[in-house]
């Protein structure tokens, strides 16, 4: 187990190696089991520590999963919106958390979508300007380009249900949704966690809704390195073929601010039978399992049928939320016991 993490950042799961992602599963796999025995109360492995919490956008799995996971471990969430600070006044980022990170013992941003008028990947671009300036972990609560702690708590998920992720057939799918604001930040963590821990990762998608080139260079090169394959199929059912894991999820494509709203949405309303109902898990393992990080439009992405159904595991993933959260914060805030 890799646990001398203290002082790390989370801005990308690319950035941990694979021991180090699996010494905090460890960890998160721990403090689930503590919850689930009513002994958190006990815990105090970040008493007296604070997380300044900013957030761009609005929350509901991650915001509350994060005040909850630092709470439970002893420490105390500062929350916060950028209309509260001086950066309207013309402070920059970077000296922002240079400032709080004298306050506390770590910084978590959120930043996408229309907080940053779309244009991809500034959302990424200002996380990395508050990295610059932070002496404290920083911690991206997603961005246009990455979500990874969704991706910590997916690969939590995964092994508890199937017990391993190594050769694991993994399937992250596009599905369809009549909106065209829905980031890649979700497929795009995907795709590199679960390569790093050796599935075998397949991305399906229709044809003009590709991800970007240099993340998915970066699975490629993630799968020959830890030995999983990695495919890319333009067929729904190709995709879901013969997978342990399928992970329905409607996104754009990064090049939506070159090509226009309409132009984008034109080739998304092309492809609404990419949608994860009962005929299209058939194509699956009997014993797959459903995935998907919520909120869904449901009836469009799946049907109520799958999300509801035997093989979804939405809700555990949205629980697993809090527990890798406080896996990655117990190791990096410099709390005791870990």
């Amino acid at each position: 187990m890799k646990s001398d993490l203290r002082g790390k950042d989370m801005v990308t799961v690319q950035e941990w190696e694979k021991e180090e992602l699996e010494s905090a599963l460890d960890v998160a796999d721990h403090l689930k089991r503590e919850w689930a025995r009513e002994e958190w109360q006990h815990h105090d492995s970040l008493t007296g520590r604070s997380l300044f919490m900013l957030f761009y956008n609005t929350s509901t799995r991650t915001r509350n999963s994060f005040e909850a996971g630092i709470n439970q471990l002893g420490g105390y969430p500062h929350i916060m919106t950028p209309d509260q600070l001086q950066l309207e006044h013309g402070e920059s980022a970077r000296a922002t958390s240079k400032i709080l990170s004298r306050y506390g013992h770590g910084f978590a941003v959120r930043v996408l979508g229309a907080a940053v008028d779309f244009e991809y990947p500034k959302g990424t671009e200002i996380v990395r300007e508050y990295q610059e300036g932070a002496d404290v972990p920083i911690f991206n609560m997603q961005c246009d380009k990455y979500h990874p702690f969704q991706t910590m708590a997916d690969l939590q998920t995964v092994r508890e249900k199937k017990n391993r992720i190594e050769d694991l057939n993994f399937t992250i799918s596009y599905a369809y949704a009549p909106e065209v604001r829905r980031p890649a930040s979700v497929p795009h963590s995907s795709i590199l966690g679960f390569s790093k821990m050796g599935a075998n990762v397949t991305l399906a998608h229709p044809e003009g809704v590709e991800l970007d080139p240099d993340i998915v260079d970066a699975a490629e090169d993630n799968s020959d390195k830890y030995g999983g394959d990695f495919d890319i199929v333009h067929d729904m059912e190709e995709g879901f073929e013969d997978a342990d894991v399928v992970y329905p999820k409607h996104w754009v494509s990064t090049k939506v601010g070159e090509r226009g709203v309409e132009a984008e949405k034109e080739i998304h309303d092309q492809n609404q039978h990419w949608i994860a109902d009962e005929e299209m898990m058939s194509n699956a393992k009997d014993d797959a399992i459903y995935m998907h990080p919520l909120p869904a439009k449901r009836g469009y992405e799946a049907t109520e049928e799958v999300m509801e159904g035997p093989q979804s595991v939405i809700y555990d993933q949205a629980e697993n939320r809090l527990h890798a959260q406080k896996g990655v914060m117990a190791l990096t805030m410099g709390g005791r016991g870990f």
